[in-house]
């Protein structure tokens, strides 16, 4: 297990969707995160990205989306300055590739992050198919994460893969509005308690877009919530972790 020593905080944040197709505020969302950014960017201090920074995310061999060039600068400046930066795939991330990790400086992982901090265990994940009956979003992510046909989706002209894409996004998106968040905690508690079993303290996921923090049993389960209309984050600092907003005083 990976163990995180001499650190100052570290940062947890998910789900900004930046690029989001006709989304009025990402501008918003891009400068929120860049002063953030800039907040935290130091030696000591360790980033967390809990998945779908992005509203897509794939790695061609030779291109990345325009789109998101002055986020990528930003993240690698970031890095510069001594920021440890990690990134979990989430829904909206098909292929993390060597780019993030060799250009930026990324730590990935397409499933779960697991690591120990002032003798705490942490258990970090997306969340996406943690509710029980996402039965048909399990099925397509098996597709969607199959090597084989993420090489057929290389073969696809970027522009076309990103139309393809920014649909795709946008039907997912009509999915997650007629859902009611608050009623998926339930399995979200339920997975987090059989961590805890397992001898992690917290359990952090984003994926519902809502921001929670909840004692189960002997550890805690925080959602980071998203970046597009609450800015939530979690913080653990000083061995204490808090649910945090961007632009509240809550120190």
């Amino acid at each position: 297990m990976l163990k995180i020593e001499n650190h100052k905080a570290l940062y947890f944040l998910s789900d900004a969707h930046l690029g989001e197709p006709k989304a009025h505020n990402n501008d918003e969302r891009k400068q929120n995160l860049f002063a953030f950014g800039d907040s935290i960017a130091e030696p000591g201090n360790h980033l967390f990205i809990i998945g779908d920074l992005f509203d897509f995310w794939f790695e061609w061999r030779r291109v990345i989306p325009k789109r998101h060039f002055k986020v990528l600068k930003k993240l690698s400046d970031w890095s510069d300055k001594g920021l440890k930066l990690y990134y979990l795939a989430g829904n909206h991330d098909f292929r993390l590739g060597e780019f993030l990790t060799g250009e930026i400086g990324f730590v990935t992982s397409e499933k779960f992050l697991e690591f120990e901090a002032d003798g705490k265990k942490f258990h970090l994940f997306h969340g996406d198919g943690v509710k029980k009956t996402d039965y048909g979003y399990r099925f397509l992510k098996k597709i969607l994460r199959n090597r084989f046909n993420q090489k057929l989706f290389l073969l696809l002209h970027p522009d076309i893969g990103m139309k393809l894409a920014d649909a795709s996004s946008a039907t997912s998106r009509e999915s997650q509005m007629n859902r009611n968040p608050y009623l998926d905690a339930t399995d979200y508690f339920e997975y987090s308690r059989r961590k805890i079993a397992e001898g992690f303290d917290y359990i952090i996921m984003g994926h519902t877009h809502i921001p929670l923090f909840e004692k189960l049993d002997g550890g805690y389960y925080l959602n980071s919530g998203n970046w597009f209309k609450d800015y939530s984050y979690g913080e653990f600092k000083d061995g204490e972790l808090k649910l945090k907003k961007f632009g509240e005083d809550n120190s």
